[in-house]
């Protein structure tokens, strides 16, 4: 057996088990007095997954609160479902109700069902506290995209008809109406048994003068930042076609596809994380897709002395903290 086939073969397994949680939690949903049982054993089903699939060094916690480092006036601390900690956050900490935002490598709203009044409220939470996170700033990459990743995962969902689409539909409605900034938006979404969304953050994305493109010439008229939620080919997606209808026969399952991707974003930092990162993208295990994308004034985004030196740091390609996307 290949390499590939062993790999996805081990993610099967992890597939079946998130499977029979939700069997056995739906079952349970039904029952009003054991809504919250239900709700911590959703937790704990992707906690578990986590666990098992992420680095020995990250350790996941269950319901905490991420505490703002601005404007603490204006946030009141929310319930966070899960917390993937930062090695380096003091273990004496990692006991504590309330969590430091420097502390947080990722964090995590569970649905058991996910329907688009949850995935507003996990757009809303996504961008209320990295707006209260204070800004790191010097580098394209510290200052487009967030200290920590935040998602969405769910067990099942409620999106109808052309339920990808919708998905992007409400995602995007959602975060042109919340969130103010590429570092505030929503990064990944996870439905176990439909598929895996990602946003992208271009950081420097020609603008061309449509005039003269019409005519066959590319004339740049300035830059933007885009931001594009990338609608991931998984091995759903032949029942659920995207918007394009394309899919590709070696996709892996949306878990193993979340997996990948939340090792794409912890190894920009981690380089503990990226050798495996590397190996999953060499195999069928890597996230392929596209979709739309928003675009933000680079004004808007950069520190002016980014800004200034943007274009000339990021022609070289070889410096991790001045990438085109990531």
């Amino acid at each position: 057996m290949s390499e590939d086939n062993r790999l996805q073969e081990w993610f099967d397994k992890a597939d079946a088990e998130m499977r029979a949680s939700y069997a056995e939690n739906h079952a349970k949903a039904r029952d009003s007095k054991r809504i919250q049982q239900t709700g911590h054993a959703a937790e704990h089903a992707w906690g578990k997954l986590l666990e098992e699939w992420l680095p020995p060094h990250y350790e996941v916690a269950y319901r905490r609160y991420i505490l703002p480092e601005v404007d603490a006036e204006d946030y009141t601390p929310r319930e966070t479902d899960i917390v993937v900690f930062r090695p380096g956050y003091p273990r004496a900490l990692r006991r504590q109700e309330e969590v430091l935002a420097a502390g947080v490598a990722a964090a995590f709203s569970v649905k058991l069902t996910l329907d688009p009044a949850g995935l507003r409220e996990a757009v809303e939470e996504a961008a209320l506290i990295r707006r209260h996170v204070a800004p790191r700033l010097g580098t394209a990459r510290q200052e487009a995209t967030p200290t920590f990743r935040y998602g969405v995962l769910g067990h099942a969902h409620k999106f109808g008809v052309n339920p990808r689409t919708n998905v992007a539909t409400h995602y995007f409605r959602s975060d042109l109406e919340l969130s103010t900034h590429p570092r505030e938006s929503l990064d990944l979404i996870c439905v176990a048994d439909l598929g895996v969304w990602e946003k992208v953050t271009s950081t420097y994305s020609p603008v061309w003068n449509e005039e003269e493109r019409a005519k066959g010439n590319l004339v740049p008229e300035g830059f933007s930042v885009d931001t594009t939620l990338i609608d991931v080919e998984t091995s759903m997606s032949e029942k659920y076609p995207g918007p394009n209808g394309a899919w590709s026969q070696t996709s892996g399952s949306p878990l193993s596809m979340f997996i990948s991707t939340l090792y794409g974003f912890l190894s920009q930092e981690d380089d503990q994380a990226a050798p495996f990162y590397r190996g999953l993208l060499g195999s069928n295990v890597s996230a392929s897709g596209g979709g739309l994308s928003r675009r933000w004034a680079p004004e808007n985004v950069y520190n002016e002395t980014t800004l200034e030196v943007l274009p000339h740091r990021l022609v070289n390609g070889r410096e991790p903290e001045w990438g085109l996307a990531y």
